[in-house]
């Protein structure tokens, strides 16, 4: 009897080296999915989030070109050391708030829900990271194009190194707005008290 019910009940095995792989590349595209398509429901917000930038470059473009007088420094434009500021603020701004969802989601009971799914672990965290990095970097990079026209000089090699510095640093904000979601648990007020204190000065 023993021997028959032995037979009778699976064994599990563990997947293959190459089939865990494509699971956790599948969990973390579903995480990012799940993720961008919360950004995407929201067209005010994204259209906010360029518009607000332009508007600082077209207002203090002009404003810092007479300034220094001849608009230049060592022959370029007062845009190619301020477009860099006005990215990286955006940068600050826009995932140093993303803590504020997730703290939401443990409100609500939405990332119980999620970590009782079969999802990798890790791709739960690799999938907010890539979400944190591909916005952010589209948005720098059509931003960039559209300051070309008003006298940036575009250097590809370093608007490529600059977009990759730059989605790395959010990433790393986010990061830490994610621990600062996760330490601040259901006291909202923590959260935002600490995030406004830190990201305004």
């Amino acid at each position: 009897m023993t021997a028959t019910t032995d037979a009778l009940t699976p064994t599990t095995s563990p997947l293959p080296e190459r089939t865990r792989a494509a699971k956790w590349v599948h969990d973390t595209n579903a995480v990012f999915v799940r993720e961008i398509l919360v950004t995407l429901r929201d067209p005010f917000t994204l259209i906010f989030s360029l518009l607000q930038p332009l508007v600082f470059l077209g207002l203090f473009g002009p404003l810092l070109d007479g300034m220094l007088g001849s608009g230049t420094i060592e022959g370029e434009s007062a845009l190619q050391w301020f477009l860099p500021g006005v990215l990286v603020m955006i940068a600050i701004f826009g995932t140093g708030m993303v803590g504020g969802n997730l703290l939401y989601e443990l409100m609500t009971g939405a990332y119980e829900r999620i970590l009782a799914t079969p999802l990798d672990r890790s791709s739960i965290l690799v999938g907010r990271a890539l979400k944190e990095f591909a916005p952010l970097v589209v948005q720098a990079l059509l931003i960039t194009l559209v300051a070309i026209p008003f006298g940036l000089s575009f250097y590809p090699a370093h608007v490529l190194l600059g977009l990759l510095i730059l989605g790395v640093f959010g990433i790393g904000l986010g990061s830490l707005s994610y621990a600062l979601g996760l330490a601040s648990k259901n006291r909202e007020w923590v959260f935002w008290g600490v995030q406004q204190s830190l990201i305004f000065p």
